[in-house]
């Protein structure tokens, strides 16, 4: 009993000491649970004006549980949190009061992305800092991640098992909008809480670790593995298509992303393990990416002249990222991590300044007339 006791004490601790260091996050976290509840109570679908102003109000706070600790991360400064208040304001204001549209809705979940990349670069951008703390952060956080994830699903597996029984042995059942509730309840209260409680407070003392075994075998024997056999298949396939011309016939967006995305976590899961002897397969791993990026110029360059540039605007700012990158960690003995996660950042921002012009755009045209 007394080790329950000390469980709930610990935890109770740890969630305080959360609220007290990103208030403004788990607000945010409260508001967006308490009106998502709400809202289940009626049809998803209701267009009454309360409906819609909760809608958005819960869409707009969403964004604040993200905001407000990237902001906390890059700057601890009173006033940063009173630029992501005005931010969601604004945010507020630009929206549409129906934001129930699937442009507006991708959107939002990308300003999301981004602000979770900010995680990883923002306590370093006037921080000079080894890759290996950058990368034992990054660690940090998505093992956090992992953890919270694994136990709100064990959380919510013990609710649905609890009334399950209840119903077999007692004839006891509950409406399905309250499994809905109870898992809006604990991914809204508990899991932000818990992430936010377990971000590392200094982080300056984040240590450089080796692997464990388990991290050597991985690294070494599974992902590794992986990300030859994705290169030999992507590449053979990039020599077919040069060798039959069919560059506007077939696209590789999705198989260049994909590749893309295992060569650089492969690239930083090496990282404690990084020393001379291999310092080819480093350069090897970069030189792919450059190659890649050179290749989806060209087919990008076929797509324009072939007047499809519109579908292709995205991708073209998605190489041009890839090829300064590339040229970055390829040229640049100190390549620091945190520029390529910034990178990224940036990277889902200007894919959608088209947006943030026509929202600029309207501001000034605002205030314009109430001058």
């Amino acid at each position: 009993m007394s080790s329950v006791l000390e469980v709930a004490d610990r935890w109770s601790h740890k969630i305080l000491e959360a609220l007290q260091r990103f208030p403004l996050a788990s607000l945010s976290s409260f508001i967006v649970t308490f009106l998502l509840i709400i809202i289940s109570e009626g049809s998803p679908f209701s267009q009454s004006s309360f409906m819609l102003i909760s809608y958005k109000i819960a869409f707009v706070t969403s964004l604040g549980i993200f905001l407000f600790p990237a902001l906390h991360l890059l700057s601890k400064r009173v006033w940063f949190k009173l630029v992501g208040v005005g931010v969601l304001v604004l945010y507020y204001y630009f929206l549409p009061i129906n934001i129930l549209d699937s442009t507006i809705i991708v959107r939002h979940i990308l300003l999301i992305f981004a602000l979770i990349f900010m995680f990883f670069w923002a306590p370093f951008v006037d921080v000079s800092i080894s890759n290996k703390n950058i990368w034992e952060w990054t660690q940090n956080i998505l093992l956090i991640l992992l953890a919270m994830l694994l136990l709100s699903f064990a959380f919510y597996a013990i609710f649905f098992t609890t009334v399950y029984s209840l119903h077999q042995l007692f004839g006891i059942s509950l409406a399905t909008v309250r499994y809905v509730q109870v898992a809006i309840a604990i991914v809204g209260l508990f899991s932000v809480n818990y992430f936010l409680a377990h971000l590392p407070k200094y982080i300056m003392l984040v240590q450089k670790n080796r692997y464990a075994n388990i991290g050597v075998i991985f690294t070494k024997y599974i992902l590794t593995p992986i990300f030859l056999i994705y290169f030999l298949v992507l590449f053979v396939y990039l020599i077919k298509i040069i060798i039959e011309k069919t560059w506007l016939n077939i696209n590789i967006d999705s198989l260049a992303i994909g590749y893309v995305f295992v060569s650089i976590a492969t690239y930083m899961y090496w990282t404690p393990l990084w020393n001379e002897p291999n310092r080819k397969f480093r350069t090897f791993l970069w030189v792919t990416l450059f190659v890649l990026s050179l290749f989806l110029a060209i087919q990008i360059w076929s797509k324009i002249q072939a007047s499809q540039f519109e579908l292709y605007s995205l991708m073209s700012l998605f190489d041009l990222w890839l090829l300064l990158v590339s040229i970055y960690f390829l040229f640049f003995e100190n390549a620091s991590y945190k520029w390529l996660l910034f990178s990224i950042s940036l990277f889902i921002m200007l894919s959608q300044s088209e947006h943030l012009i026509n929202l600029s755009v309207k501001l000034f045209e605002n205030v314009s007339k109430m001058v």
